[in-house]
């Protein structure tokens, strides 16, 4: 049975348990395994979690590869099954080994330096070497000069050698008779009069005699030969009693050209018999593979693959022809919480009196909490800051560390940055995304004219293209999917992911050219919906972005007018969740000064004078900078993702907060309205991460 690791995320655990019903094999049974495609974004965790379960599965006849790395390398889709082939073939105790004689033979034919110039004395030397057989003193000597005749050329592949291990059964009448009849098969599939023949153009369409056309016919006849041999393996009397799992293959990063060309061919090898092999694929893609592409229906959003989560715990991918899909979604607060647990010292006697904890009760779930906010539950994010917060000396108090953790010149958020985005993007689509992580969504951005780049120019072509694909603004909604997971692909160009935008707002917080820094995309964007009915709340939300708390308070104390409570804390939520100006998204002073520092001017304004308006001020200016609280699924879920917990991590203002919607409740005399601000007033008495 497979092996066990550290303890992984419930996701992984998920994804681990699909794979592992997958793996086993009751002796007999002839299954289709679809190949399992894990989509996920940039930092998503797809290798961590692929080279989990490769350490996972390492006891079963298993291959692991990075397709990227060979595709750098210049490899060819017939060394990356050649390699898959050598891993599968290795020896793992109390299991028979994994043969591949026909393709062996074939990797050889096609590697061997024949005279392919001249096709009569090519067949002639392939057919002398397979006269006798493999054990024959014939064909080895045949192998042996070959063999050696190539150990110097370059241009010969390193796998010609390594490709024997693969015939260990020639030298047995019944192994070389099997083999032989596989060959004729392919032989005769292929219309060539002999098996000598049929090798040297196998040789001639892959070397440098094939067109590209001739060199995929070959990799066909490898694929088919290498599925063949898998399923003799595991139809032989001996193998099918004693093969209790099926073998294993891990592909990272298959996006590419050569991963999506390797998938591709497997996929249409298994098409074309129709018939089940023992072989489990898992692959992971940051893009849609062109094999995913060819088979999904039309106009299908990518985020629909969501729907592979159910349940947080439960991983059941689409079926999407042959294959089964999921995108990896973000850990949830549990998850990222198990990781905090592991980044704090445990509590006890064993804490040296210099080390700092966090000022609060129960620090490990206030920093999963924390963690989570600020990353949206992203792994590779949640990794990077859980790493940085402790890296500070055991003595340094929680508040500057916070301050300090995204502030120049340290370069977590350069970092993190680059890692999010892709490599080799553009200064200018770069500026642009900068500019429209003002907006709500990316559709706001893209509406307001010029904002990033007019219609029809290289740069609005270019955003678009981004901003169109969720796998690069890498929000598709939180936790298990649920109804607003597709939201954003509902109504055109969806939001950023919550920690992509927060770094690209500390990286506008700082930016101060004409046109590009915070107040001007602000300005821009709270014109833009000026102009358009019903989107007055927008407006606000851009006013108090830009510092204006007098004007959007304003707004909100009229609205309060127009509507019951519930409506009215609605608008409340959208607004307060506009980005406050931190260049590294704390404030430098106490929360509550900054507080104090807001509001005394407004307050002391001759345009508020009742004392509802006050306590709106009061109650739009402290739950703007504080923590959002947990949801209350009446009046919190307005779409909008962002979240900042470093202005107020601690939730010091929270009683200020609650305060004024118990001074609300005492202020209107409508009893629905009442019950609202209670309610509200009572949110705000739990603290967030409990």
């Amino acid at each position: 049975m497979p092996g066990e690791t550290a303890r992984a995320s419930h996701r992984d655990v998920a994804v681990r348990e699909f794979v592992r019903e997958r793996l086993d094999r009751a002796p007999g049974t002839r299954v289709d395994v679809p190949v399992t495609l894990l989509l996920g974004a940039r930092g998503s965790g797809k290798t961590v979690l692929l080279d989990h379960l490769a350490h996972w599965a390492r006891r079963v006849p298993v291959a692991h590869l990075d397709l990227e790395l060979r595709g750098r390398r210049s490899s060819r889709v017939l060394e990356v099954l050649a390699e898959v082939a050598f891993g599968l073939n290795a020896q793992k105790q109390g299991i028979p080994r994994v043969d591949f004689p026909s393709f062996g033979l074939l990797l050889i034919a096609v590697g061997l330096r024949v005279d392919a110039a001249d096709r009569e004395r090519a067949v002639h030397q392939m057919r002398e070497g397979l006269a006798e057989g493999t054990g024959s003193p014939g064909f080895q000597r045949f192998l042996e000069e070959t063999l050696d005749s190539v150990a110097n050329a370059l241009a010969v592949p390193s796998w010609v050698s390594a490709a024997l291990r693969l015939l260990p059964t020639w030298e047995r009448g019944w192994g070389r008779l099997r083999t032989r009849l596989r060959l004729n098969r392919l032989r005769e599939g292929a219309g060539s009069r002999s098996t000598a023949d049929f090798l040297v153009g196998l040789h001639r369409h892959y070397n440098e005699h094939g067109t590209d056309r001739e060199r995929q016919q070959a990799e066909q006849v490898l694929f088919d030969a290498f599925l063949a041999d898998l399923r003799l393996a595991y139809t032989s009397r001996g193998g099918n009693r004693r093969r209790t799992t099926r073998c294993a293959v891990f592909l990272d990063n298959v996006d590419g050209p050569l991963g999506s060309a390797f998938l591709e061919g497997l996929l249409e090898a298994r098409e074309r018999t129709g018939l089940p092999d023992p072989l489990l694929v898992v692959a992971t893609a940051r893009a849609r593979p062109d094999a995913l592409a060819r088979r999904e229906e039309q106009g299908r959003p990518i985020g629909g693959y969501l729907a592979s989560w159910p349940q947080p715990r439960q991983f059941a991918p689409v079926r999407v022809g042959g294959l089964a899909v999921g995108l990896l979604r973000d850990l949830d607060r549990d998850e990222v919480t198990r990781r905090a647990e592991d980044a704090l010292p445990p509590p006890g006697p064993g804490v040296g009196a210099a080390v700092v904890l966090p000022p609060v009760e129960d620090s490990e779930r206030w920093l999963g909490w924390l963690a989570q906010e600020l990353t949206g539950g992203h792994s590779a994010g949640t990794a990077a800051v859980l790493d940085a917060l402790g890296r500070y000396a055991p003595d340094t108090p929680w508040e500057e560390r916070l301050r300090s953790l995204f502030e120049p010149p340290g370069t977590l958020a350069e970092d993190l940055l680059a890692r999010l985005l892709p490599g080799g993007l553009a200064p200018e689509l770069a500026d642009a995304l900068m500019r429209a992580s003002a907006a709500v969504d990316l559709g706001q951005a893209a509406a307001a004219e010029g904002f990033v780049g007019h219609p029809g120019t290289a740069l609005r072509s270019a955003f678009t293209d981004f901003s169109s694909d969720v796998l690069r603004t890498q929000y598709v909604g939180a936790g298990t999917g649920g109804p607003d997971a597709v939201a954003g692909e509902a109504r055109g160009l969806g939001p950023l992911h919550p920690l992509l935008r927060f770094l690209l707002l500390r990286s506008l917080a700082r930016e101060r050219t004409p046109g590009g820094d915070w107040d001007a995309a602000h300005g821009a964007l709270a014109a833009r919906a000026r102009s358009r009915p019903g989107e007055e709340w927008l407006v606000a939300y851009h006013q108090l972005a830009a510092g204006d708390l007098e004007s959007a308070a304003a707004w909100l104390y009229a609205s309060m007018r127009e509507g019951g409570a519930r409506a009215w804390c609605a608008d409340l939520c959208r607004i307060r969740r506009a980005p406050v100006r931190t260049p590294g998204g704390a404030f430098v002073g106490a929360p509550r000064a900054m507080y104090d520092a807001m509001v005394r001017p407004v307050l002391r304004s001759h345009a508020v004078r009742e004392e509802r308006e006050k306590a709106v001020v009061r109650l739009l200016a402290a739950s703007w900078i504080s923590a959002e609280p947990r949801d209350d699924p009446a009046t919190d879920r307005v779409g909008d993702p962002y979240r900042n917990p470093l202005c107020d991590p601690f939730a010091q203002l929270y009683p200020d907060i609650s305060a004024q919607f118990l001074n609300l409740h005492g202020l209107v005399d409508d009893p629905r309205d009442q019950f609202v601000f209670l309610q509200k007033a009572e949110q705000y008495r739990r603290k967030p991460w409990w």
